[in-house]
């Protein structure tokens, strides 16, 4: 598809988008599905206020260092299992184990354990990232081609050099596949921990907002979660073919 198809094809889904908003706020009122134009108003009005980048910023900051953890343990878990096989048998069950466990679930025990400040909102996102994460690095591990690499040992290549040519390579697109898929997620573990006992960001406003039934401000919050997770798939995407581009 043709970059201009491309763009065509996405306003023409924000438009259907818009249309199905308009028509549902038409139809059970503004208390239920606020209009379009009130919540482009409260942006604006945050805007002015400055409370909106402010928002932003703490929920990003958020969201960036428990992705950052996450993915870097994710990776990690997975080059581990993957280059001990007795440790690979031994763990998967107990990997399978946790990873089945709603790590939303976990918000009472990580406040329990850490109280209300930094450190269990980056754990919670840490923690949903990781599995994610995970799952695709081992995959990505397990398709790296065994001829492949034993051929590059008999014409000398050290460690290092099968590690940068063969395996990265290999592994960095389910990498990057992690981190689209759990972009979404860390978002929404990252409201979740704003909801505990944050002074700003995104989740906090929502939250607040649901205590003064103020319905425009859920909306606004909501909307304002999703231009984030949009910004992050973007960012995403430009490195990846970046990254991508710049291997060997």
């Amino acid at each position: 598809m043709t970059p201009q198809r491309m763009l065509l094809a996405k306003a023409l889904g924000l438009a259907v988008f818009a249309s199905v908003w308009v028509l549902a706020n038409r139809w059970v009122g503004d208390y239920w599905v606020p209009g379009i134009g009130q919540v482009t108003a409260r942006f604006w009005q945050e805007l002015l206020a400055g409370k909106l980048l402010i928002d932003l910023w703490a929920t990003s900051q958020l969201l960036l260092a428990g992705t950052a953890i996450g993915a870097a343990l994710g990776c990690a878990l997975a080059c581990v299992l993957r280059l001990s096989a007795r440790l690979d048998a031994m763990m998967q069950p107990f990997v399978t184990a946790i990873m089945s466990i709603p790590k939303l679930g976990l918000v009472p025990l990580l406040v329990l354990w850490f109280g209300t400040g930094w450190a269990p909102k980056v754990t919670l996102v840490a923690l949903t990232v990781l599995f994610i994460v995970f799952s695709l690095a081992y995959a990505g591990l397990v398709t790296v081609n065994p001829r492949l690499t034993m051929t590059a040992r008999v014409f000398g290549a050290t460690p290092l050099q099968l590690t940068r040519h063969i395996v990265v390579p290999s592994v960095l697109p389910f990498i990057f596949t992690g981190l689209q898929v759990a972009l979404p997620w860390a978002v929404s573990a990252t409201l979740v921990a704003e909801y505990l006992a944050a002074k700003v960001g995104i989740g906090h406003g929502i939250e607040e907002a649901r205590q003064l039934s103020d319905s425009v401000g859920v909306y606004y919050g909501i909307v304002l979660a999703t231009i984030l997770v949009l910004m992050g798939n973007g960012v995403l995407s430009i490195t990846r073919r970046f990254a991508i581009k710049v291997q060997p």
